[in-house]
């Protein structure tokens, strides 16, 4: 399910209502299980009482919520009242439900900058500082309010860390130094987290101080580590949830905590240890992910690596508090400076949600057994991220594991309790009354193959990270989805040839996803994909929606010839083949990371005149990064459709030039799913594959 903010709904939706309870001393739960009320409980005795449809037992009804029943059962203000007539609604909460018995603040942003001096090589220093000002307009506010309630800091590092001052009464920012690693603390209290207008008086002022304090500074080792730590305990000691963005450049291997070493070895893909490879070198990274969640602090990090930099290691605080990994290769601020900003920006705008808990119940029969995503779980049924964004995703497996009746539905209830920007402390619920039914067919027929794939994914890129080889992942994967699909053949399917293959109708892209699956980068060892980039895809494969693992695992392949261009919308979409590709025609293929325009030898020179500004391929330049602009329709119409992606994305996804028969053509070529690889078969040899292990199981 995805979590929308509070105030809003999603596309189509009305939006979220807001019940208060407090009269009656907080939400009204059931006396055994401790669901909430919601409109799948019945009353009786004349609306006393109401039984609980998840443990069926009664709980009285307080006399400040009683109401008359109507001739069928039914409270009289059933319709007045979001709870018992929606599927989704919010209360408002008491002091019970906050750490230390006391509402929290409103959040705070601290952003920390990397000054070592690859950082002002690359010029990531220089553009953050020139645009920090403009992107800091962005931070979101919630509905009615005319300003955002988010308050900001800033820290910069190297080997040591640098604390910046902000407070309005000062003549001008003042920084405070700390030198030693081994016991990190805050040494501002006042003046350290801003609210946006007092930030504004010296906030020129310190994004033109921090270049010139540290540009000279020709330190090449740098921390990480302790900075996320003092981050966390500026928030923890202000009494505020929020996020820790990071901007960093290289492996962290100064002395202090976090320090790393270069452990990459291409010797050990596809081998029993490159589990290894893709897990923190040090527990001390998931010590920190766990003191940030318990803060209510999620960790966003912007990376600059020029090498390897142990994204296994460093972005595990990411992937646990529910914050995001954005990398920028070889970063250059002519070519990737635009990018950055925008992305930041994007970045800065979302809604959020804080030190959050989500937990499921369900009726007797099934239960929630796994949990995939990016949070954290110190018992068997909670699940607390710190940070939730308008796109995070998590998934539960609900395994059915008792008798369940037809008479009845199958009840999910799932509580998110959180708190907003501003500081409120809210609890969100989701009902479901699902049917039950034990014809096989009704199953296949009501299957969501988009979330089946949704979850298959997140399962196998897990188990990849539990020392599981690609070798038993695939034969695993194979005979999972040959026996689904053997057992509709087998008790659903019409009589039909054994060399016929038969799919149901719900489940007929199933075998491609799953061939794609296979051939996606995040599993499949190549010695093309870095370890580094393995662990980013893995890490955002876990808070994937069903539309992104969609996207991730087929692209989109778009043919751009003038001729199929349009004059709105997107163009054609083509099969994700070589053999679909016209050399007469530049191609630009999407899969919600990755933006390659592929350009074939033949691509008419008009075209390449009209959007690239030159006559001959050989001129092309792939290290672009983006298109320049040039007022002729068939460029503006190119730009408008890139422009859409990256909106649909919300990321300024790099644009890849790739000409054709050139040395980086592979790197387009991996995404063409439906071809075969040196590591792998193609789709049609794929299906053929499953076609015979039906038939092997059938027999």
């Amino acid at each position: 399910k995805q979590w929308y903010n509070a105030e809003y709904g999603g596309p189509g939706e009305a939006g979220m209502a807001l019940v208060d309870m407090s009269v009656l001393g907080g939400p009204l739960r059931c006396r055994r299980c401790k669901a909430y009320i919601n409109p799948n409980v019945k009353f009786v005795d004349g609306g006393r009482k109401f039984i609980c449809n998840l443990c069926n037992v009664d709980t009285e009804v307080p006399p400040e919520y009683f109401c008359n029943l109507d001739h069928t059962g039914r409270r009289a203000d059933t319709a007045e009242r979001p709870e018992l007539s929606r599927g989704s609604y919010e209360f408002t909460t008491t002091t019970d439900y906050c750490k230390g018995s006391k509402f929290p603040q409103s959040a705070a942003y601290i952003f920390v900058i990397d000054v070592t001096y690859a950082s002002f090589q690359s010029g990531m220093v220089q553009t953050l500082t020139s645009n920090i000002a403009a992107v800091l307009n962005n931070l979101p506010k919630e509905e009615g309010q005319e300003k955002s309630p988010i308050r900001v800091g800033f820290i910069t590092y190297n080997t040591q860390l640098h604390f910046y001052n902000l407070n309005p009464s000062l003549a001008q920012p003042a920084m405070m130094v700390q030198p030693d690693m081994s016991e990190v603390f805050v040494p501002i209290v006042d003046g350290f987290l801003v609210t946006l207008d007092e930030a504004q008086t010296h906030l020129k002022a310190l994004m033109d101080m921090i270049p010139t304090l540290h540009s000279q500074d020709k330190k090449g080792e740098s921390i990480m580590l302790p900075a996320i730590q003092a981050g966390c305990a500026a928030l923890k000691a202000a009494g505020r949830p929020g996020k820790v963005i990071m901007f960093h450049s290289s492996l962290p291997i100064a002395a202090g905590p976090g320090q790393l070493k270069n452990r990459e070895d291409k010797k050990l893909l596809n081998t029993d240890k490159e589990a290894t490879l893709l897990v923190p070198a040090d527990p001390v990274f998931e010590k920190v992910a766990r003191e940030c969640v318990d803060a209510g602090v999620g960790v966003d990090m912007f990376l600059f690596p020029h090498a390897y930099i142990d994204v296994a290691s460093v972005g595990k605080i990411a992937t646990v508090t529910g914050g995001i990994i954005q990398r920028y290769p070889m970063f250059r601020a002519d070519v990737d400076g635009e990018r950055l900003i925008q992305d930041l920006a994007i970045h800065i705008s979302e809604p959020c949600m804080f030190d959050a808990v989500l937990r499921m119940r369900t009726n007797a029969g099934i239960r929630p057994v796994e949990f995939c995503g990016n949070f954290m779980m110190q018992n068997a049924t909670d699940m607390e991220i710190a940070v939730l964004k308008p796109s995070s995703t998590v998934t539960i497996e609900i395994k059915h594991d008792d008798k369940l009746s037809e008479d009845f539905h199958a009840y999910v209830q799932v509580a998110l309790l959180y708190t907003s920007m501003s500081g409120a402390r809210k609890l969100r619920l989701h009902n479901l009354a699902l049917p039950v039914s034990s014809n096989l067919s009704d199953l296949y027929k009501a299957c969501d193959m988009d979330t089946v794939v949704n979850s298959l994914t997140k399962e196998f890129g897990k188990a990849l990270l539990q020392n599981h080889t690609y070798k038993s992942l695939r034969e695993q994967l194979l005979q999972r989805v040959s026996n689904s699909l053997a057992c509709y053949r087998q008790n659903c399917a019409a009589p039909s040839q054994p060399g016929q293959l038969i799919l149901p109708e719900t489940l007929k892209l199933l075998p491609l996803y799953s061939h794609c699956l296979l051939r996606s980068p995040a599993l499949m060892p190549s010695v093309e994909v870095s370890f580094d980039e393995k662990s980013n895809l893995l890490q955002r494969l876990a808070m994937m929606n069903v539309e992104q693992s969609e996207l991730f695992l087929y692209p989109r392949l778009y043919n751009l010839n003038t001729s199929t261009l349009g004059n709105e919308g997107m163009p054609p979409i083509i099969r994700s083949s070589y053999d679909r590709i016209r050399e007469s025609g530049p191609h630009l293929l999407d899969n919600g990371l990755v933006l390659i325009l592929w350009l074939g030898s033949n691509t008419p020179s008009k075209w390449l005149q009209e959007v690239m500004g030159v006559t001959v391929i050989d001129q092309v330049d792939p290290t672009v990064g983006n298109l320049q602009p040039f007022d002729n329709p068939t460029s503006v119409r190119i730009r408008e459709i890139i422009d859409e992606i990256r909106t649909k994305r919300r990321q300024h996804l790099r644009l890849n030039v790739v000409r054709q028969k050139d040395k980086t053509e592979h790197i387009f070529m991996q995404f063409l799913v439906e071809d075969k690889t040196e590591q792998g078969m193609n789709y049609t040899d794929f299906l053929c594959s499953i076609h015979r292990e039906i038939r092997n199981i059938l027999s």
